[in-house]
């Protein structure tokens, strides 16, 4: 039998069908068993960081236990190795034999594992040729795969440097306007506790879309971390989409993320920032049929997509002014009253607050989170370094004077150029 590896057969479907096939004629004849099946498998099983994680403490089904795995030499699938920012291999592609052992009474099988890359964008197609007879065991084996690699309490990452995190921010730490915060906290959770069910008796995808939109420094991400904090306190899952690794901004990540909420079968919130630069490049209409619901994969428990955007004018009409494509639109303002100013002040100054920073405070209005909290944090700084122990209001009022004036120079600067003068 030949195999075309042309560059043009690069379906994820035709590369399944040619390992399928070199299964059938180079692996099944040699076993001593008839029952082998092929199945698609999920990519995390070939991921060399999670397999280590497994010992004879993590039982599956029928206590069996994973015995660890071998390559096997295949010219036609050879070995490719992926790895993170900590030098770690992690997606592997080629030819391996799993092995389980179950330790009462000494029954073994082995599984063939292949796995090859069909796109440029490092998209993995993944088969294994598995004894009929154990089939429960491989299923208890990729779903602990899954286990391993996205614990429930932590929020999963999809593409990032880092496979989980675990949330730090409070909803009561979010300091926004009491109407704003009431209402984007009433959205999300009415839609997990009757959305679901309204979605799903109109015959629909139960999948929202909200995006907040805002300028930089806002706390957009803050607010994030402090929703994904309350969905995973209820035991839903949290997933985050992170353009940090070498693909940045792929749609693949998306449509991963759609399927591990859908695998899941929890409710699930979807954490997507800078929608935007997910909307600029060539995959632009694939992105526009998944914020329809038309080529998202459906999760029964309902999901939840959250995208942040600091340059809302980017992105185009056929998503913020379809209906559908975005359920919601908030827009997370810059501090807007005395009064929240001086909560976040208070936050990022802690135990060095004195009444009389409140002067510094009504200057802040009108200023977005990530400034006040420089301003704190500079001249906390410039406190430690002049070793004194009392934060006085002409400190904290020099350096909200001093990030003032470098945000005016930036301005001044970026206008110039703009406008093409002189410096």
């Amino acid at each position: 039998m030949s195999f075309d590896f042309s560059p043009n057969n690069v379906s994820p479907v035709l590369k399944t069908d040619l390992m399928s096939a070199w299964i059938a004629e180079h692996w099944v004849p040699t076993q001593d068993r008839d029952d082998y099946i092929t199945v698609i498998t999920a990519e995390i099983c070939v991921n060399g960081v999670m397999l280590a994680k497994f010992n004879d403490d993590i039982k599956l089904s029928d206590t069996f236990v994973f015995k660890g795995y071998e390559p096997l030499e295949n010219p036609e699938f050879l070995p490719v190795f992926d790895h993170n920012y900590q030098g770690e291999l992690v997606t592997q592609t080629g030819t391996y034999l799993y092995h389980f052992v179950e330790e009462e009474t000494d029954d073994k099988f082995d599984v063939l594992v292949m796995s090859a890359y069909y796109t440029d964008d490092h998209e993995v197609a993944v088969v294994a040729s598995v004894p009929k007879e154990y089939m429960k065991a491989w299923g208890s084996f990729t779903q602990t795969c899954q286990r391993l690699a996205y614990p429930e309490s932590k929020v999963i990452v999809i593409g990032g440097n880092t496979n989980s995190f675990e949330p730090k921010v409070d909803w009561n730490e979010i300091i926004l306007p009491t109407d704003l915060k009431e209402e984007i906290l009433r959205d999300v959770e009415a839609f997990f506790q009757r959305g679901v069910g309204i979605y799903k008796r109109l015959n629909l995808n139960p999948f929202r879309k909200l995006l907040f939109a805002g300028v930089p420094g806002t706390g957009k991400s803050m607010l994030c971390n402090a929703l994904a904090k309350r969905i995973i306190e209820k035991d839903y899952q949290a997933i985050y989409i992170s353009s940090a690794d070498s693909d940045g901004s792929s749609f693949w990540k998306i449509q991963r993320a759609l399927y591990v909420a859908a695998d899941s079968k929890k409710p699930t919130l979807i954490i997507l920032e800078e929608l935007d630069a997910y909307l600029s490049n060539d995959e632009k209409a694939l992105i526009l049929n998944v914020l329809d619901g038309s080529e998202s994969f459906e999760n029964d428990a309902g999901t939840l997509l959250i995208s942040t955007t600091n340059y809302p004018e980017a992105i185009d009409e056929r998503v913020m002014k379809r209906p559908g494509r975005l359920d919601r639109i908030f827009i997370i303002p810059e501090t807007r009253t005395v009064g929240d100013a001086e909560l976040m002040l208070k936050k990022y100054v802690g135990e060095m607050w004195r009444d009389e920073h409140v002067a510094v405070a009504e200057k802040l209005v009108g200023y977005p989170g990530a400034f006040i909290r420089e301003v704190a944090i500079y001249s906390l700084t410039q406190l430690v370094n002049e070793e004194e122990e009392i934060l006085s209001l002409d400190r904290l009022e020099s350096s909200f004077n001093r990030l003032r004036n470098q945000i005016e120079e930036r301005d001044e600067f970026v206008m110039r150029r703009t406008m093409g003068y002189k410096l």
